[in-house]
């Protein structure tokens, strides 16, 4: 994945050049509109959380069905928990799992917002208790290309997320990424101006899990376009063209309380803001931390069925009475 990180070593210059360069990027070039992403810790790739509980499970196969038959699991535990209602309506698929991912639990859905100060929020603050818990590490923003109108997907889709009898969300993702504008089924959704990206499990998943797991153009480090274009920033006739579907900016930890600052100074937004409580869902925020990217597939799938064991036919002779 290519990646570009500021040459400047004072950490409040550092975090005016992460914002500028963003800001830049978001709004300067015609016919490119990217998707943003803040991961308060740059060990972590671009990995959905039921990518996660996958990857992270012995006793099943890495693969996209194992996905589904995961999130299908997922689905009828919430709607056990009559999680879908909403006033006198019930939730599809897709808006269900949009409302469970923005508070955690783990989906096949990845967040990402059409503004990039959300993102770097994201980054700056680790979470809303505890904000400066990860200033120790460094962070990534991520800007994601989107997809072409023809993969998007709309707000209220019915479609079940995995069916065999009829067209399904899971059967349809082929090797594309797709973009999903969930309704407002949260306060916080609305706030973060978020959306999410859904893609197959990657084949090469499980040795690719630092840079991406659904099917994302990387590109080529030897010709960073991203560096390229950010180094003649500023000049006309910047004409360098991107050619990945994703880059990276490494956000430094010595940088974050400075961005925070900026954020707050410049952006008008506050914790309490962007992580509104749920006081019409009280239970929603317990039920996602419970199901997060950490819980193991074993806890709620169906256990495997074991191999079938050869046995022996034992023939019983009767025994014969005495003549």
């Amino acid at each position: 994945m290519l990646t570009w990180t500021p040459l400047s070593t004072n950490a409040e210059q550092n975090a005016r050049d992460i914002l500028s360069a963003a800001m830049w990027l978001h709004s300067t070039f015609k016919g490119e509109v990217w998707l943003w992403r803040g991961q308060a810790r740059k060990a972590y790739g671009v990995e959905p959380g039921m990518h996660t509980r996958v990857l992270n499970e012995k006793k099943f196969e890495h693969t996209e069905d194992a996905v589904a038959s995961a999130t299908a699991a997922l689905l009828k535990i919430a709607r056990h928990a009559l999680l879908d209602k909403q006033g006198e309506t019930r939730l599809p698929d897709l808006a269900l799992l949009a409302h469970l991912q923005h508070y955690g639990a783990g989906t096949p859905l990845l967040d990402v917002s059409t503004d990039p100060l959300i993102a770097l929020w994201m980054i700056a603050f680790a979470n809303a208790k505890e904000p400066d818990s990860l200033d120790g590490e460094s962070g990534k923003l991520f800007g994601i290309r989107r997809p072409p109108k023809e993969r998007w997907i709309a707000p209220l889709d019915a479609r079940p997320y995995v069916d065999s009898n009829i067209p399904s969300v899971s059967a349809s993702l082929g090797n594309e990424v797709w973009w999903y504008q969930a309704p407002d089924v949260t306060e916080r959704l609305r706030i973060q101006r978020g959306s999410f990206l859904l893609g197959a499990l990657a084949k090469s998943a499980s040795t690719n899990r630092h840079e991406s797991t659904i099917p994302l153009d990387l590109g080529d480090e030897e010709s960073n376009w991203l560096k390229a274009r950010l180094l003649r920033r500023g000049e006309p006739s910047n004409t360098t063209r991107s050619t990945s579907d994703i880059f990276a900016i490494i956000v430094r930890g010595s940088t974050k309380k400075h961005l925070r600052r900026l954020l707050q100074d410049r952006s008008g937004l506050s914790v309490e803001a962007v992580y509104p409580t749920p006081w019409h869902r009280p239970f929603i925020s317990q039920f996602a931390e419970t199901y997060g990217r950490g819980r193991s597939l074993s806890l709620d799938m169906p256990v495997l069925p074991a191999a079938k064991r050869s046995v022996k036919k034992v023939t019983v002779k009767k025994k014969t009475k005495p003549v």
